[in-house]
């Protein structure tokens, strides 16, 4: 199903509370995304203090700190719904005070159950995070200015992860871990204040449009949710994001330093400080990316280009041979950057659907993003585990296994550069559309 013209494009063409205003309004949820980040990467920083700690072994620790994660893919689909009826300020700060009582529950725990329910209630809390503050940035930003807000945003999170080590680092150096996530527990009910305070209320003219919306597509709860399934281009917008994603879940997160050690012969110093190169690329890129998507209203070309340099660069790290670790390290600087197009496809969500179904959509793609993320994961590691069920063991695996495993990179990219092929930008122009019509729901 697709919209009338009318609706597919409601990113207003001003600001419609100021540039000042705008700016704060952002800056809150924003800075919510950055702590986010880096209650989400701390655990690999005090990993061994845990282990130590409750005589667990690292399996068991693996599993409990994945339960953010089990929290965090789910609550998307409510995450959506939640912002379109209730607009960013009470969810934004409520989920800020989860974050909060996650972290507080981190430093009290007794054991393993306690340590799995605090990281649960800090995914539950963080999944607000990036979508909220794309969806704040809609309200009150020139819809010509989103997708940059979205690769500024995504670059905030790549910045939360690399300071995340850093400041652990020194305040474990002053605190035991238990006292530094209390710390960042206060620090949560701060953030929660700050946007519970400096992000307005909706103008009081988007009254109508909200009505409207509901009058055309229906009041009920999940009457947004029905609008972006029935939409076909937020489908393929969601299978192609997540597509052109997957290196970053699967190399970048997981497997990607075993690699570089075993199929290209880097030492241990030197794969870490590479497969980081990723994120360096999208963090450069998606801003940038977004900034000149703004200015040419072109989304779907952007995510077209991602694919295909998505595809070369990941076939390339397949057949290049180990003496050429400089080009590693361009490969894996330009697949990076292949992903901070997905940038675009939040904005791009929002202009395909209706009024009253802009978060959903968003959180719709972001869902997507993720569940194929974890599925990713999980196929390679079969993948490896067929070549150990050979006769080899996990530490014996050679480069040639790990190659056949990762062939589902170039694979997963191929059908992306397909299925970009039939996304299309809405026809109207962001710019032709005024504040009043196009005021997105909230408050």
């Amino acid at each position: 199903m697709t919209t009338s013209s009318s609706m597919k494009i409601d990113l207003h063409n001003d600001y419609p509370g100021g540039r000042s205003k705008a700016w704060l309004a952002w800056s809150m949820p924003a800075l919510f995304f950055l702590y986010e980040f880096m209650i989400r990467v701390s655990p690999g920083v005090i990993e061994g203090d845990l282990q130590a700690h409750f005589k667990v072994d690292t399996a068991e620790i693996g599993f409990t700190m994945s339960m953010y994660y089990y929290a965090y893919a789910p609550m998307q689909l409510v995450v959506g719904l939640l912002l379109d009826r209730l607009g960013g300020r009470w969810p934004m700060a409520i989920a800020a005070l989860v974050c909060a009582m996650g972290c507080f529950m981190f430093a009290v725990a007794g054991g393993m159950t306690g340590l799995g329910t605090a990281r649960f209630l800090m995914g539950f809390g963080s999944a607000f995070a990036y979508v909220g503050t794309v969806y704040v940035g809609s309200i009150w930003f020139p819809g010509r200015r989103i997708a940059l807000l979205s690769g500024v945003t995504a670059a905030l999170g790549m910045l939360g992860a690399v300071s995340a080590e850093a400041l652990l680092g020194f305040l474990l150096e002053e605190v035991t871990w238990r006292e530094a996530f209390n710390l960042f527990a206060l620090i949560a009910v701060a953030i929660a204040v700050l946007m519970w305070m400096l992000i307005p209320r909706n103008p009081v003219w988007y009254t109508e449009q909200v009505r409207h919306a509901r009058d055309t597509h229906g009041c009920g709860l999940l009457s947004g949710m029905a609008c972006v399934l029935r939409n076909r281009q937020t489908w393929m917008l969601a299978l192609v994001t997540a597509l052109v994603y997957l290196p970053i879940g699967t190399f970048a997160a997981l497997w990607g330093v075993r690699y570089l050690e075993v199929a290209m012969g880097f030492s241990t110093d030197a794969s870490g400080p590479a497969v980081s190169m990723m994120f360096v690329g999208l963090g450069v890129v998606g801003p940038l990316i977004g900034w000149l998507s703004d200015r040419q209203h072109r989304r779907s070309t952007y995510l077209r280009i991602g694919t295909l340099v998505g595809l070369v660069c990941s076939a390339g790290l397949l057949v290049i041979p180990q003496d050429m670790p400089w080009l590693v390290y361009v490969l894996l600087l330009l697949l990076g950057g292949s992903a901070g197009t997905v940038v675009v496809a939040f904005p791009l969500a929002m202009e395909h659907n209706p009024h009253h179904s802009r978060g959903t959509a968003m959180t719709f793609v972001n869902f997507t993003q993720m569940i194929l993320a974890g599925f990713g994961q999980w196929l390679i590691g079969g993948m490896l585990d067929s070549g150990a069920s050979a006769g080899k063991s996990l530490e014996t695996l050679d480069g040639t296994d790990f190659k056949k495993a990762f062939l589902i990179l170039p694979a997963a990219l191929l059908l992306s550069v397909l299925v970009a092929w039939f996304l299309r930008d809405p026809e109207n122009r962001v710019e032709e559309q005024n504040a009043v019509v196009s005021t997105p729901l909230a408050d």
